[in-house]
């Protein structure tokens, strides 16, 4: 199979669609392709796979060429060796070996027992040193690049991606008509997990151990040393523990505090060690960032919101919180948190037409409804039951991604969310009532798995297009990036017309995947449940003693 496109991101009339490590662009107008960007372990990738793949064809051939050596038919038994040389010395040895067994029929047993045993394993070792010649040391495939996110700005002169295996954030300049020219390569710490691109031209980053940073758009080339604050008012704002925490392993005992114990211990050891190693020091990056806030649990979405002229910024994790925290220079004043959630928070969404709700799913059965700003929960949907519908058999759903996009009527403009869930195929969507609910579900069944979605909304009366990256497995008559016209019925969302990009050049191109290969680099959500341990609590948590947030305690 080919790798499919996985992530989807539109800009003007510009469709960029990320497959493995590169980007493509299309035009949506007419799904010409207009440019192609390639990270550069791709070749090195490719390079390794078809080196293996022609050692591998090697080893075949010879094995092939010398699997019956002696003519014989392949269906009967192996024909008997002809001995060619030592015939003689063979037969006397055979002769005064069968004398021995006459006259001592004991030890002739044993001998004979011990010389089948010799035979065998000369033969097992000549089958070893056969099979060591006709191996080959293969190459070393390198880790496979994966965009793993891309968005822009708002005017879509720079476009910003992000490989999760190298933990690069690459910025591009962007003509506006599908041509990209590279700006920036900077590595972050930690894997980067979610990213957003502020109005004032900073970069807000979350990555997996739970830290978010801000770092200027355009690099600043002249910048060397000890990151420092991009702007005086980015003062950095997670407090450096320079005293030893309060809890201790006598007053901790569940395993979700433990690690958040440690934590602590391992950041203040750090900020000592930075202080007084030269060798730390150099470990930093040499590039402008600054840390803003941080989770003690893994972070998995970050998105930015705004009311009453004040900018916040909101961020979700694994451990089921949504945090509400104001925008820089302020980043380290938590506003509230939004509790509700049961299992882990994946993906969350604010509609533009609806700047004051906040649409939030992950692990749970439910999609949940909230007046971010004063933390309420306003209402709950299933989408675990909708996605039974086409799945009866499901019993746990994930969501991996959510889009809002507003749908032109004659009776004004309508709010619809749709849902990307892993391992389903097909797109859910609801309407959002003036009321705060989600009502009117349709489900938009897809000819493989949905890996992502983009809408993009219609001009001069035209009807909005969903865009869907779709995991098409083996099928080779089904095309993993297809757009489709949505049409409504009955304030329902479906599909009519359907189109295609013009990529049969670049699908020919790549290289086949295994199916397990994919999994482990497309299929991530899941994976962020936490698994029950028999004695009733998950794999990090538990029954315990709560140690508080530390920005909290700090701040």
């Amino acid at each position: 199979m080919k790798i499919p496109y996985n992530i989807l991101h539109v800009s003007g009339n510009v469709l960029f669609a990320g497959r493995g490590g590169k980007i493509h662009s299309f035009s949506l107008s007419d799904g010409t392709h207009l440019s192609t960007w390639k990270h550069p372990d791709v070749e090195k990738v490719d390079a390794a796979v078809r080196s293996n793949m022609e050692k591998t064809s090697e080893m075949v051939s010879i094995v092939e060429s010398s699997g019956n050596p002696e003519g014989g038919d392949d269906n009967g038994p192996p024909a008997k060796r002809q001995r060619l040389e030592g015939s003689t010395d063979e037969t006397s040895k055979e002769s005064n070996r069968e004398t021995q067994q006459d006259s001592n029929p004991a030890e002739g047993s044993e001998n004979q027992n011990d010389g089948g045993k010799e035979k065998q394993k000369g033969k097992k070792s000549k089958n070893r040193q056969n099979n060591e010649k006709r191996k080959e040391p293969q190459m070393r495939v390198p880790d496979r690049p994966v965009i793993t996110h891309m968005t822009s700005t708002s005017d879509g002169a720079h476009l910003l991606a992000i490989t999760g295996h190298d933990k690069v954030i690459w910025v591009f300049k962007h003509d506006g008509n599908g041509i990209i020219t590279q700006l920036s390569r900077r590595t972050m710490p930690k894997r980067p997990s979610s990213v957003v691109i502020g109005p004032d031209s900073q970069i807000i980053c979350a990555d997996k151990f739970g830290d978010v940073y801000a770092l200027p758009l355009i690099e600043d080339s002249s910048f060397s040393g000890t990151p420092q604050p991009s702007t005086p008012s980015l003062a950095v704002s997670k407090p450096i523990l320079t005293s030893k925490p309060a809890a201790n392993t006598t007053t901790v005992h569940s395993k979700r505090n433990l690690r958040a114990l440690a934590n602590q211990q391992q950041q203040m050891e750090l900020a000592t060690r930075t202080k007084t190693d030269p060798v730390a020091k150099s470990e930093l990056p040499e590039f402008e960032m600054t840390l803003l806030l941080g989770h003690v649990s893994m972070l998995t979405s970050l998105i930015l919101g705004d009311s009453e002229g004040r900018r916040y910024i909101l961020t979700a994790d694994r451990d089921e919180h949504i945090r509400v925290s104001r925008y820089i220079p302020q980043a380290y004043v938590i506003e509230n948190f939004c509790f509700g959630h049961k299992d882990f928070v994946s993906a969350m969404a604010i509609p533009s037409s609806r700047k004051d709700i906040l649409i939030s799913g992950g692990g749970d059965e439910d999609l949940f409804v909230w007046d971010w700003k004063a933390s309420r929960l306003l209402s709950k949907k299933s989408i675990l039951s909708l996605a039974q519908e086409i799945m009866p058999n499901l019993t746990k759903i994930a969501v991996s991604g959510l889009k809002t996009f507003v749908y032109p009527t004659e009776g004004g403009e309508l709010t619809y969310v749709a849902a990307v869930c892993e391992e389903i195929k097909a797109v859910f969507s609801w309407q959002l009532t003036e009321d705060n609910v989600l009502n009117h579900p349709s489900v938009i069944q897809l000819p493989g798995n949905l890996l992502d979605v983009e809408v993009v909304l219609g001009a001069d009366g035209e009807l909005p297009k969903l865009v869907t990256a779709v995991d098409v497995g083996e099928q080779t008559d089904a095309k993993s990036l297809v757009i489709y016209s949505l049409i409504m019925t009955d304030e329902k969302l479906a599909v009519g017309e359907i189109s295609f990009v013009r990529d049969a050049e670049l699908e020919a191109e790549e290289l086949d995947i295994k199916e397990d290969a994919v999994r482990g680099l497309l299929y991530n959500t899941e994976n962020l449940r936490k698994q029950v341990t028999e004695e009733g609590g998950d794999e990090q948590g538990g029954e315990g003693l709560e140690i508080p947030d530390v920005e909290a305690m700090e701040e």
